[in-house]
Order: C-alpha cells, then sequence, then structure tokens
C-alpha cells in the first residue's frame, strides 16, 4: 500500500478535507489543475462507514454518492454491493461519475437458457443476458438507465486495459483451466462516446467499462434428454466492471483530456476493502445466514493482515488505473513521491507534471508549465512539493 503524508492521512481520518466548491478555477495559467483529495465511501456494510477509494478532484467540484447494499440482491450477490459515485463542476458540465458493476449469466444451450432465466425470476440465480462486448453492454445495459436520452455516437476499444485484465484472469484461473474444470477466460475493455443534455445544456461523454467472461462445460441437454451425458454445452458468468464515465461541454470533452486522465490516475482503492469484499464474496452463504456480525469480522481481519497477495492485487490494480488514464492521450506517468516541505514526509502524487505544490488546507496542485507559481498567482500559502533524492 502507498505510504501516505500524515497531513493526508489524518485528512482522510477526521474528513478534514475541504469539500464545499472553491471559488477559484481548478486550471490557470496554462495546464495548472487546483485539486483536492476526496473519499468514496461505503456507510452500510461493514457497521461503520469505511473507505472504498479516495482521488483527486478538483478543488472546486462538489462530490456526491458512495456505496449501498442492495437488498433484494442475494440470488446474484455480485450485484449487491452497487457503487456510484460522482464529482462535478459547480454548473454541472464537467465531471467524473463511478456506476456500479453488474453480473449476469448466459449459455449456448437453450434449455439451459431457460433453467437461467427461471433460476432468476425464483429469486436463486443471476439474470440471463447474452454475451456482448463492453461498447455493447453500456449501449443496451447502462446508457439507457443512467443517461436517458442520451445519444451514442461511437465506440472503441481499449487493447491496454483488457491486456493487463486479462493477465489478472489467467493468473486467478490458470489451474482451473488447465485441470478442466473451465473452458477459458476473457477479458474485454472499451468505450463509447455520447451526446447528452445537462441543465439544457448538450454535453459529450467517453463512458467506459471491462468485461470479464468466465466458461464452463456443462452437459448438454439434448444428450441429457437421451440418456446420456456429453460436456459439450457452455455456461458463462460474466461481469461488467470500471465502469466510470467523464463528461464536458460539447466541443470540449477532448480539451479537458488530461484534467480527466489526472483524476482517473489518482484513484486508489482501498486493499483492506478489496480484501474484505473478496472475502466477503468467498462466505457470501454463511454470511448471508449469520447476518453482518460477519461482515464486521472480516472489515476487522482485513484491517488487521493486509498480506502480499493483497499487496500485489493493489499493485495491480494501479497498473490497470494508469492505464485506464492513458485512454485520454496525455501524459500520465502513475504515481510519483514528493516530500510535504511542512511535515518532511512523502507524499504519492499523479506523475507527469513538471512541479507540485501543497497548501495548509490540504489542496494540492500540479502543474506542467514551467516558472509557475501559485503562490504569487493566487497570493496564497503554497509550498512546493520536492522530489525525494533517494
Amino acid at each position: 500500500m502507498p505510504r501516505w503524508t500524515s497531513l493526508v492521512l489524518a485528512a482522510l481520518v477526521a474528513g478534514s478535507l475541504p469539500v464545499a466548491a472553491q471559488q477559484r478555477p481548478a486550471r490557470a495559467g496554462g495546464t495548472v489543475f487546483r485539486m483536492k483529495l476526496v473519499r468514496v465511501m461505503d456507510a452500510q456494510g461493514w457497521g461503520q462507514p469505511v473507505e472504498v477509494a479516495h482521488l483527486l478532484v478538483p478543488s472546486d467540484w462538489k462530490v456526491e454518492g458512495g456505496v449501498t447494499w442492495a437488498q433484494n440482491m442475494s440470488r446474484c450477490p455480485q450485484n449487491i454491493i452497487q457503487l456510484r459515485w460522482r464529482a462535478m463542476s459547480p454548473d454541472g458540465l464537467t465531471g467524473v461519475e463511478l456506476f456500479p458493476s453488474y453480473a449476469w449469466a448466459w449459455s449456448d444451450d437453450q434449455m439451459l437458457q431457460h433453467s437461467i432465466q427461471q433460476a432468476a425470476m425464483n429469486n436463486q440465480g443471476c439474470d440471463l443476458a447474452p454475451l456482448m462486448t463492453p461498447p455493447d453492454f453500456l449501449a443496451r445495459m447502462v446508457v439507457p438507465r443512467v443517461r436517458q436520452g442520451a445519444r451514442v455516437l461511437g465506440a472503441e476499444p481499449l487493447r491496454g486495459v483488457a491486456q493487463l485484465e486479462q493477465q489478472k484472469l489467467d493468473a486467478t484461473y490458470g489451474q482451473t483451466i488447465a485441470a478442466g474444470y473451465l473452458r477459458g477466460v476473457r477479458a474485454e475493455a472499451g468505450r463509447v462516446r455520447l451526446e447528452h443534455v445537462v441543465g439544457g445544456k448538450p454535453v459529450e461523454e467517453w463512458m467506459a467499462a471491462t468485461i470479464a467472461t468466465i466458461a464452463a462445460p456443462m452437459a448438454s441437454s439434448a444428450a441429457l434428454m437421451q440418456g446420456g451425458m456429453s460436456m459439450t454445452a457452455t455456461s458463462y458468468t460474466l461481469n461488467g466492471y470500471n465502469v466510470y464515465g467523464v463528461w464536458a461541454p460539447r466541443g470540449l470533452l477532448d480539451a479537458n483530456a488530461k484534467l480527466f486522465a489526472t483524476i482517473v490516475a489518482s484513484v486508489r482503492p482501498s486493499p483492506q476493502y478489496q480484501a474484505a469484499i473478496g472475502a466477503w464474496l468467498a462466505n457470501v452463504a454463511n454470511i448471508q445466514r449469520q447476518g453482518a456480525m460477519d461482515r464486521h469480522r472480516i472489515w476487522r481481519e482485513a484491517q488487521e493482515s493486509i498480506s502480499n497477495s493483497i499487496n500485489q492485487t493493489y499493485a495491480q490494480n494501479q497498473a490497470v488505473q494508469d492505464r485506464m488514464a492513458e485512454q485520454f492521450g496525455q501524459t500520465i506517468r502513475g504515481v510519483e513521491t514528493y516530500v510535504d516541505p511542512r511535515t518532511n514526509e512523502r507524499v504519492e502524487l499523479v506523475g507527469g507534471y513538471s512541479s507540485a505544490w501543497v497548501n495548509a488546507r490540504g489542496e494540492y496542485l500540479l502543474s506542467d508549465t514551467p516558472g509557475f507559481n501559485p503562490a504569487q498567482a493566487f497570493q496564497e500559502d503554497w509550498r512546493e512539493l520536492q522530489r525525494p533524492r533517494h
């Protein structure tokens, strides 16, 4: 887990980072972004509010939302945890939004399709829906629900993101595939470009998603009806995740590419939260019988035991996050380490900028404009962060 400066950590715990809109633009004098660190929270699942992730957004943006737990989704546990969070400019015309993941099932056997559909109707399984690419998933299953009236302008794959996600799937399921229990796993990533209206004004948006597909051998229904056992059918479990959108006024979406890349690259999921969710899904049947006390125990254990495997997963997820930022076509280099001159502590921020600054309120300023000094430009107390010598 990255080592954050005590100033940032204290602010995260105390919730003291400024949330109110600042009456100063996030961008001034070229590519200079004035940012604040904000948290995405889960206030329902663990007996106390816990952090899901944190990220940088412009200081004058407002934030809302978080994680909720769907009470009517026990039939498909992957869909219980619903993330819906957004940060946007004061006028709402520029922003970023995180959407819930969604799991469903499919089969190439028509009778198995009917069985899947009946199980979902009887509250015993995930919904039935066909195989689809990420752009199809977004256009057919996400956009109509969260962007009513939006028009899809185009689509494109995100091959770099898919490659990293495929490596994660291969590492997780490789032995199971080799043993013949699964036919294979596949990761795909892509995005669609939308046009819709916010507050009566036209905006454009990039919406992206990744889909993981797991294929398992199943007995053919036709063979079973003949008294045989031929494992020639295939059942599929699918999950659409890393679903997010970034939008700006029409004609300005590409002009805001570096800002969006900076926000996306700054996302730092909590390894404790990811570990707790993994443990909860692995034990979901027992937890549903025994209730919230088990979830409280799982969260405590996740806090107390951050293993090497959890840290490795965290690093893998950060590599995906950095690759997602690269899709905007800007030079973002993951994270860089700086030293806070006030505390002499180290802090990690999005890389790719010539200088970084911090003020006493916990705001950060990232600049690739040579010679820019926010203390002079804004007449405020900004201190430049220094890169460590070793």
